[in-house]
């Protein structure tokens, strides 16, 4: 009778160590798309977020007659000039001092990085701006380039005064320069949309503007499911 050596030791056949490692890698691969629906796209979630919230700062503003003549006969819009009398004040958190206001509510009218005069070639991106919660100066200056504000939320937006309307601007959910952003389209009545291709930018991603495009269409495909009562 042979007598069981209790300090023998066992391992895994290479065979056996292959399927373990590929039933690993089976298991890694599905959990990795679990999380990947969990967690999703940081850039998209932050450009949905950010079009909807200028597009309602928009509306809001293409319904304010206080910046437009109330005597017009044309419906006010961004294509219309703005009173003499039209200024924006503008709030915004500092940058170097971030629990300290750059821009005071109560300060008096005036000229000044807080208080801005509205002209026909600004109006579009003061009066936007005015209705954003903004981080650091906003600076309205022409240009389809022109860095024009930063959100709270951290996304930069670009392109916003100096043009005809309607016209694209981007929206940079990364702020990390304009080449990263997806254009966005505004009109003279304060809607807005996605264009499948820019007409105006080039981004570093070459299939970005289509990124934003079909993103775009899965929230309408959403929102048409959601009142598609039978």
């Amino acid at each position: 009778m042979k007598m069981k050596n209790k300090y023998a030791k066992f391992a895994f056949t290479l065979a056996e160590a292959l399927l373990a490692m590929t039933i690993l890698g089976v298991i890694a691969a599905l959990m990795l798309r679990t999380v990947n629906r969990i967690n999703p796209d940081k850039d998209k979630q932050l450009f949905i977020r950010t079009f909807h919230a200028i597009e309602t700062a928009a509306g809001e503003v293409v319904s304010d007659t206080s910046f437009y003549d109330s005597d017009m006969h044309e419906v006010s819009d961004f294509s219309t000039d703005p009173l003499p009398t039209a200024k924006v004040e503008l709030y915004a958190s500092n940058l170097t001092y971030p629990n300290k206001p750059i821009c005071s509510k109560k300060s008096t009218y005036k000229t000044t990085d807080c208080n801005k005069i509205i002209s026909s070639t600004n109006a579009v991106c003061y009066l936007i701006a005015s209705k954003m919660n903004l981080n650091g100066i906003t600076n309205c200056s022409s240009g389809a380039n022109v860095l024009n504000f930063r959100l709270g939320n951290g996304a930069c937006i670009y392109g916003l005064a100096g043009q005809s309307v309607p016209f694209e601007f981007v929206i940079d959910p990364s702020c990390k320069g304009i080449k990263y952003g997806y254009a966005a389209k505004i009109f003279s009545s304060g809607s807005m949309t996605v264009p499948e291709s820019s007409s105006t930018y080039t981004f570093n991603d070459s299939h970005a503007q289509e990124k934003a495009y079909i993103w775009m269409q899965q929230q309408t495909d959403v929102k048409k499911r959601d009142y598609d009562f039978e």
